[in-house]
Parts: C-alpha cells; structure tokens; sequence
C-alpha cells in the first residue's frame, strides 16, 4: 500500500469525524499472548506480534482503514466505513484461518471487535467512548470471533458470506450492558456454546468443528493444567492436548447427556456443561446430515475415479 494511499485514508477518516459522522474502530489481540511471551520468551512472542501486526495491516489498508497504533499483542484500526471495518475484520480471520491450518501447532488465536463513533482525534492517536467500547468489545471475542454493537449491525448493507447472529445484551466492564451481534464469517451449519459462554463450537460445511474459547478461558488452558473445562491428561493448552481449533469430523465423537456435552478428539475429551439440550439435538442432527453429505460426495468421487479407470 502507498503512502500517498495511506494519507489518503487517514484524510477521510479525520474528514468524516471533523463533520460530526461516525466512523468504525475496530481493536484485535491476540489470545493468551501474555502466557506464550512467558514460556516461548521475548524473541518468540515479537515474532508473533509481527505477524500479527503485517497480517492485519495489509487487510486493513486494504478495505480503507488505517492502522492507529499497535499494542505488543493487539492492534488498533479506523475505518471511515463501518462496512469496511467489518470486511476487513472477516478477511484477518479468513487468512488465519489459513493460517493454522498449514502450521497447527503455532496455531494463532484472534479475537476483533468493532464500534462506531466520533472520537476525539489528537495527533495520530484516537480517544473517546467509540475507542473504550471497542476494545471492551474485543474483549469479549471468543479466539475467531467477530463481535459488533448493534449500531454498526443496523447500519451494515447485506454482505455475501456474512451475517449478523444476535447475542443480545452483555456487560461491558465499566461501560454497562451493550447489545452486542457476531459477525459469521465461515460457512457454518450450526453453533452450539455451554451455559456460561465459555467455548462455542461451530460446525462448518466443509466437515470441520471449530472450537472458541473464550479469552478467560484460554488464559486459564495455558496456566491451569487442572482445568476442569478440558480433559487433557495434564496438558496446560489446547493445543498441547491434540485439540485443535479446527477438527475434523472423521477426527471427533460427539455425545450429551442432559446439559452436558462431550467431544472426544482420540484419548482426548472437551467437556462443556449448561448447554441446552435442544440445541445440542440439533448440533447432532446437523453433524449427522454433514457427514452423510460428504461421504456420498467421496462415493460419488470414487465412481468417478473408477470409470477414469
């Protein structure tokens, strides 16, 4: 990207707030950065960061918006339109998706928030309550998770590939409740998350489950070896216990009883408590249709390759 394209972007964003319009800010971290920079050391945690920080810059410049500062493991971003905000927010996730999937084991763990407002803009720096409620925002993004306040959602025009599911409303540390909505990104086919929103599990049409935690949550699966939430026979992460973020069917076994709902990865077991039993019904009927799906489609590739023959 220019940086006569950079001026240019930075020009109409400072424009649009100086005449009084909104525009989007959008906040992205890394997920248990703290605890990687701890235990792989400061090399590897700057290397993370870089990658983090060119990922996400060169999607955000992109869709129009400009990188505002960045934070070690998050980076802040405007855009002069929501919209943009919200492709570009799908775009980073898309690529790291991508991502973890060629390098599983140095897999990367994002969550993005966006909200709208006038800030006040000194210098090259970017304050108010639109930039607090941002970062809150993020705060809450499980690790691949778009989060959006319902002004940016209301104002979005429809996007292919995209929706908006309502979450209703969640308490924002120091700002109150705020009806919040997750941007889908990914072609899934259902979601199911435990009673205290601590993993949500996404079911994708390709034959994959992702698994979210939350940013607690990863925290503590990298610092609480005990962690009741995941059976890992003494691992201290996700990752470390052969549970990747995206798994495939052929890979996972998945069962409830009442509220409770266990995936089985091998030896390996996720445990999650306080679902809704409808909605784990559901989940099930879906996994068991998608699997359907794609072994007709691997027999049907199979016949194929038998008439080649």
């Amino acid at each position: 990207m220019s940086w006569s394209t950079i001026l240019k972007n930075q020009q109409q964003i400072r424009a649009r707030v100086e005449e009084g319009e909104q525009i989007a800010i959008m906040f992205s971290d890394i997920r248990g950065f703290t605890t990687y920079t701890a235990r792989q050391g400061d090399r590897a945690a700057y290397r993370l960061s870089q990658l983090h920080g060119s990922l996400l810059k060169e999607r955000i410049e992109a869709r129009g918006g400009v990188v505002v500062k960045t934070m070690g493991d998050g980076v802040m971003a405007a855009f002069s339109e929501p919209s943009d905000g919200v492709r570009a927010a799908a775009e980073i996730q898309q690529a790291i998706r991508i991502l973890n999937n060629r390098t599983p084991q140095e897999a990367i763990d994002v969550g993005i928030g966006l909200a709208s407002g006038t800030p006040v803009m000194p210098a090259a720096d970017m304050i108010g309550h639109s930039v607090n409620l941002s970062q809150r925002v993020s705060s809450l993004a499980k690790g691949g998770q778009i989060l959006i306040t319902a002004t940016i959602s209301h104002d979005l025009p429809h996007m292919e590939g995209l929706r908006c599911i309502p979450l209703g409303k969640r308490e924002l540390k120091g700002l109150g409740e705020e009806e919040l909505y997750e941007v889908s990104w990914i072609s899934e086919v259902a979601r199911l998350s435990d009673g205290e929103d601590r993993f949500t599990l996404v079911l994708t049409e390709q034959g994959t489950i992702i698994v979210e935690p939350s940013k607690e949550i990863e925290a503590r699966l990298h610092e609480d070896r005990d962690a009741d939430y995941v059976q890992t026979g003494g691992n201290d992460s996700l990752i470390a216990a052969g549970i990747m973020r995206e798994q495939d069917l052929d890979r996972v076994a998945f069962s409830f009883q009442g509220d409770e709902v266990v995936l089985r990865f091998g030896e390996k077991r996720l445990q999650l408590t306080g679902v809704d039993p409808s909605v784990s019904t559901a989940f099930q009927e879906k996994l068991v249709e998608v699997k359907e799906q794609l072994a007709e489609t691997r027999l049907a590739g199979d016949g194929v390759e038998m008439l080649r023959g």
